[in-house]
């Protein structure tokens, strides 16, 4: 018999199965190190938004809460590779560098009261208590009170849960589970304060009021939304309170007594705000704060005018997933085509007015710098006429940068000219006849001396134009 028996422990040995641990899926709050082996580019860090979605330069907006990072990785690779058409090969590696995990919070008669991590799964009452220490001796298991994330609230006799009596009530995200005291002798604070927890009651009192429970844990925060406060009774009763009011000693005080809660919710975090570009034979080229409803029309107007080497026939639209859209701005200039001037932007947009063939550029401290066409008889003397000449006391004439664009991929030839005189009609020599693409950058006065640092924004126009060329 003995014999049987170890086989056929051994036959139950050799058939188990192993368990496996399951996969990790991506939630809300999340952060995601994505990584383009290679391609610094392509790689950034990423918190998923609260609505479960995040935003990739190759995907545009994706929804990525509730999937795992294999398919996340999968389907960047597809995106920035053949299917995207951007690389050929690349290696996707994402790691989880931040995970939020949900949050119920216990309090009153525990060992460790305050926010509890709630692991995966289905949570209940009994769970949470254990995770919070258990009850304290004076704990008053029959008579704990759950408060739910909706405003709700359900009484709960965990004496009879932990024996098993009867069924466990779950617990979920927001939710407060309350332990009072056989004779509770403290109130409960929590949210936006200077110090939440436990506070005792004071000697020989059955309540506190409002204000002085405030000094004691140190006032609302700055990120308080004293206005949506509220009191959680022990009776279950939920009691709304303008924390500002009775500060202001508008209101009077309400009185909190044993196992009462006080709540302050924090202000919901204030929205990124969001840009879009525009670069190019505008006046002013830059970043712009995106609102809602923002046109192509909005987008021109706050760039400034465009110049007069423009090309506004060739203007191109670059969306956030990478789609192009070449666009006739032309008549809109001319007061037509209202629905080219309506054409709704998007987020990370990148306007680019083109530039034609045969012009040059001219930038720094003059009246007027921007895009100027060029033709066979263009000189610096010229260029610096037709962009009002150098702004009064702000221009350094000693260091006139002429940026001329020689192959691909090299570094630019800078030549440094003294024009002080050139205006005067002096210095001829000074007098550059002027090549397409070229870029003049007069510096203002009392800056560096390191021409990289100077004409930084001169090369990231070439940049942008090069850009421009290729995309043409």
């Amino acid at each position: 018999m003995l014999l049987a028996i170890a086989t056929l422990l051994m036959v139950d040995v050799a058939t188990a199965q192993p368990i496996e641990a399951p996969l990790y899926r991506i939630r809300a709050a999340d952060t995601l190190d994505i990584v383009v082996s290679g391609h610094p580019e392509w790689s950034l860090t990423v918190t998923v938004r609260p609505d479960g979605r995040i935003t990739y330069p190759a995907t545009g907006e994706i929804e990525v809460a509730g999937i795992t990072i294999q398919e996340l990785t999968d389907r960047i690779t597809a995106a920035v590779g053949p299917e995207g058409r951007h690389l050929r090969n690349p290696r996707v590696l994402i790691n989880v560098t931040g995970m939020q995990f949900p949050t119920a919070y216990v309090l009153g008669a525990v060992q460790r009261p305050g926010a509890i991590s709630l692991p995966r799964g289905v949570n209940t009452a009994p769970i949470v208590l254990t995770m919070a220490g258990g009850a304290a001796p004076q704990g008053d298991l029959s008579e704990a009170v759950l408060y739910r994330d909706d405003g709700s609230m359900t009484a709960v006799d965990l004496r009879r849960e932990l024996a098993g009596q009867t069924e466990s009530t779950l617990v979920f995200a927001g939710d407060l589970l309350v332990v009072p005291e056989t004779n509770v002798r403290s109130v409960g604070v929590l949210g936006a304060v200077g110090r939440t927890g436990e506070v005792p009651l004071p000697p020989r009192e059955e309540s506190v009021d409002l204000l002085s429970l405030l000094v004691q844990v140190g006032g609302a925060s700055p990120a308080a939304e004293s206005d949506r406060a509220v009191i959680l009774r022990q009776s279950g009763e939920i009691e709304p309170v303008a924390l500002d009011d009775v500060v202001m000693r508008e209101a009077d005080a309400p009185l909190l007594y044993g196992g009462d809660v006080l709540y302050v919710p924090p202000k919901p975090p204030e929205p990124e705000p969001e840009f879009f570009a525009v670069a190019g034979a505008v006046t002013s080229p830059g970043r712009f704060e995106y609102r809602e409803g923002t046109t192509l029309a909005d987008a021109l107007a706050l760039a400034g005018q465009t110049v007069a080497a423009a090309d506004p026939e060739r203007v191109m639209v670059i969306r956030a997933d990478g789609e192009k859209q070449i666009v006739n701005v032309l008549p809109m200039l001319a007061g037509e085509a209202p629905d080219t001037a309506l054409m709704p932007l998007e987020p990370d947009d990148i306007i680019l007015i083109p530039s034609r063939n045969k012009s040059y550029v001219i930038l720094g401290a003059v009246a007027s710098p921007g895009f100027q066409p060029w033709d066979e008889n263009s000189r610096l003397a010229d260029a610096l006429a037709k962009a009002g000449g150098p702004r009064e006391n702000a221009a350094d004439m000693q260091r006139v940068m002429l940026v001329r664009r020689t192959e691909p991929g090299a570094d630019p030839t800078v030549l440094e000219i003294d024009a002080r005189k050139l205006l005067q009609g002096q210095n001829e020599a000074a007098n550059w006849r002027l090549q397409p693409g070229d870029t003049i950058y007069i510096p203002q006065k009392g800056r560096g001396s390191d021409w990289r640092q100077a004409i930084d924004l001169p090369l990231w126009i070439l940049g942008v134009l090069g850009t421009v060329e290729r995309i043409f």
